[in-house]
């Protein structure tokens, strides 16, 4: 299992080194996160700071962007580092595509297949030479002239897509090299719903499990006192809750039975008792989503609870500071061979 770091929240300056000490600490890749800063800035940053790490957008925000535009990135991207990149997309929600980026929304889904059969179209005139006609129901490239053309390289983009429901989880098993998965899961839900949509678009391309990479931020409540424990223990409700008043996870609470409070905390939220809202994450809720435990916990818990089920993980909240030879022997743990 492959162990990587989150940079959501950091700013394009800040990746740069954050990136590069995670490289040193042993991390596997660096996601950047479409928050206060552009993903693309983000990875860029990360990009030249590092030499081996894969660096990934987790996500990127596709309905604020086109194809197109999204092509160029990428492709320059995985030309600077030589093919270290990987182009992670979401839809985000209707609210913010229209409202924060005044751009058209449709059925979500449906409109991802057409922008990734887009950018496989544009990337194939750009490798091959072919001339760019793509015609899909939201998008529409057909023209490409020499002086428009990208520099030739031979690297490969992996595309992956963030998904929760079982329409973008299938798409893409047919269409992506891997899955963005949320830590606001559990293994009932991955088991009942994630697989198996997995696997019906892996069987329509003809591919396999082994063909795809699963990667989540979990949520590792990590301490090594009570107190701490405790801490984390209080963020971690609060942030479940926060997600769990989004009817988008309703699905995923009522795989462990818990699907009427997702009502109720709707309800909360709008009254803006957000505090309060973590006092409904009870103790086997919490259970079922996060891992609790000292640092050293993490590699056998992740295992015990996603082998099988998961590539690549990252802790939601990082890792305890202070003891970099400490953090490296941990992160040394997710990649040791197991009996």
């Amino acid at each position: 299992m492959k162990i990587d770091m989150g940079m959501i929240g950091a700013s394009a300056a800040a990746c740069g080194p954050v990136a590069a000490e995670a490289e040193a600490q042993g991390f596997d890749g660096v996601w950047a996160s479409e928050s206060v800063t552009d993903a693309f800035l983000q990875s860029q940053a990360a990009l030249l700071s590092t030499r081996e790490v894969t660096v990934g957008t987790a996500i990127a925000v596709a309905f604020a962007r086109n194809p197109m535009s999204t092509a160029y990135l990428a492709w320059d991207l995985a030309a600077m580092s030589e093919g270290r990149f990987i182009l992670g997309l979401g839809s985000q929600v209707q609210a913010h595509i229209e409202r924060r980026f005044s751009m058209q929304w449709s059925a979500p889904a449906a409109r991802m297949r057409d922008f990734l059969q887009a950018l496989d179209a544009i990337f194939a005139a750009w490798r091959d030479g072919s001339r760019l006609d793509y015609q899909g129901p939201h998008y529409r490239h057909t023209l490409m002239t020499p002086v428009f053309t990208p520099h030739h390289h031979e690297y490969r983009i992996p595309k992956m897509i963030a998904a929760v429901g079982a329409k973008m989880t299938e798409l893409g098993g047919e269409l992506c090299d891997g899955l963005l998965l949320h830590g606001m899961t559990t293994t009932a839900y991955l088991d009942g719903v994630t697989l198996p949509a997995l696997g019906k678009g892996l069987a329509a391309s003809g591919r396999s499990r082994a063909d795809v990479d699963l990667y989540a931020p979990l949520f590792m409540v990590m301490g090594d006192t009570e107190e701490e424990i405790a801490e984390g223990t209080r963020k971690t409700r609060e942030q479940i809750a926060f997600y769990a008043s989004t009817p988008a996870y309703r699905a995923v609470l009522d795989s462990v039975g818990y699907g009427d409070l997702q009502g109720e905390l709707q309800t909360m939220s709008r009254a803006g008792r957000w505090v309060e809202m973590g006092g409904l994450i009870d103790d086997r809720l919490l259970e079922h989503i996060a891992l609790v435990g000292t640092p050293e916990d993490m590699p056998r818990l992740c295992r015990e609870r996603y082998a099988g089920r998961l590539d690549r993980v990252s802790s939601y909240y990082g890792w305890p500071s202070g003891d970099p030879d400490r953090l490296r022997s941990i992160l040394a743990d997710f990649a040791s061979p197991q009996p």
